[in-house]
């Protein structure tokens, strides 16, 4: 046997052989054919479109029934359905749908099987209902009783009481996993809560930071010029129903010479310290100090007694004598809040004041002719310590 002839030879060639395989294109075009005959097959075996919508307006009408009519309808057709069918052929066959009993069956036995499954059929349809009842009860409606409180707690924002579940196991039941759901979702809602809350008091801490920072002197720490002219004017409104109200400005004398001699970083230490001796003489909530700027200071009192003022005045005077050694004294002006048109205070409000608290309160823009007055001759009075020598109280 030649080698070269046998390698050379087409197995298609031998003997039995299938003949010669077509083209690929050829078997890719069975392979649609049939892929298309299965399409046809199936599109045939589908149910019509009518009978579709029928089943779908069948479930939607089961789904909106509640559970205890669903179950009301399962057990009529369990329990009635089989003595229906054994009633229909007692009463179409007789005695030849009973296996095994015998031919000459009484009429009295045949007419007692029939009124008791009457009489069965009649009980069912009447215990249907509230046999079903107690089955969802016990079954179905307390389970959802519980879901439903838990979900109305969390709904009204409060915390749910936790719900009774046993060691988790893979092969639960539906309304055991909704409950675990269920526990957790409560746990995120309320870890989440704890979150939020936590991130609103922080912001509501920052919010009253930057505005503490608003409204407060950086050096000194007493309150601005900006809070000094606004708690001027809440005041005033409401000094109709509150007895009248003090003001004193309060002035450094010879500060320049401090900076001048000593340094930038002198006068602000002095003028921390002045600040210091302030907050400790008066009423932290009840009386106002502020830092109207420079080295001038003022303060609300919420208080009628001018004496109790002065107290105060001499207090603050004394106290900054004694914690400083730069012989620097204070000249301090207090003057009472009156209303408009009472003594003379719109005349007095016409004194050009001197200083610049004078200048930074009196001037304001809008300011009521009373408030302005009264800033007038709080100025006026530490202009006239000040021509005395300074260090020194004067009331006007």
């Amino acid at each position: 046997m030649n080698p070269t002839t046998s390698c050379n030879t087409r197995p298609t060639d031998a003997p039995g052989s299938a003949g010669p395989v077509g083209p690929v294109g050829s078997v890719g075009s069975v392979g649609s054919a049939n892929a298309a005959r299965a399409t046809d097959n199936a599109s045939t075996l589908a149910p019509p479109r009518w009978l579709r919508q029928l089943i779908d307006a069948f479930w939607r009408g089961v789904d909106a029934l509640n559970p205890r009519t669903r179950l009301a309808i399962a057990l009529f057709l369990a329990v009635t359905l089989p003595a229906g069918i054994l009633l229909h052929h007692l009463e179409s066959q007789g005695r030849a749908v009973l296996p095994g009993l015998p031919r000459a069956l009484p009429m009295s036995i045949y007419d007692d099987a029939v009124l008791a499954v009457a009489l069965y059929l009649a009980g069912a349809l009447v215990l249907c209902i509230p046999v079903a009842g107690l089955i969802c009860r016990f079954v179905l409606l307390r389970d959802i009783r519980e879901i439903n409180v838990f979900c109305l707690a969390l709904r009204e924002g409060r915390q749910p009481r936790p719900l009774a579940l046993p060691n988790e196991h893979e092969d639960e039941h539906d309304l055991l996993r909704l409950k675990r759901n269920l526990e957790w979702m409560a746990h995120l809602v309320a870890s989440r809560e704890r979150h939020l809350m936590a991130r609103l008091e922080a912001t509501d801490s920052r919010a009253r930071h930057m505005e503490e920072l608003a409204v407060r002197d950086a050096l000194t720490g007493l309150f601005n010029r900006r809070h000094f002219e606004r708690r001027l004017a809440e005041l005033a409104a409401d000094a109709r129903l509150r007895p009248p109200f003090h003001l004193m400005l309060v002035d450094c004398d010879r500060f320049k010479a401090v900076n001048d001699t000593h340094g930038h970083a002198a006068g602000d230490e002095l003028l921390r310290l002045l600040g210091d001796v302030i907050t400790e003489a008066v009423r932290a909530g009840t009386d106002t100090p502020c830092r109207i700027g420079g080295d001038e200071f003022g303060i609300l009192f919420a208080c009628p007694d001018e004496n109790s003022v002065r107290a105060v005045a001499e207090r603050i005077r004394h106290r900054f004598a004694q914690c400083q050694n730069h012989g620097c004294t204070l000249s301090i002006g207090i003057a009472r809040y009156r209303q408009q048109g009472e003594g003379r205070a719109d005349a007095a409000c016409q004194l050009a004041p001197v200083t610049d608290a004078g200048n930074a309160a009196c001037a304001g823009e809008g300011a009521p002719l009373a408030v302005q007055a009264m800033v007038a001759r709080a100025d006026g009075a530490v202009y006239a310590v000040k021509r005395r020598g300074g260090d020194g109280i004067a009331v006007r």
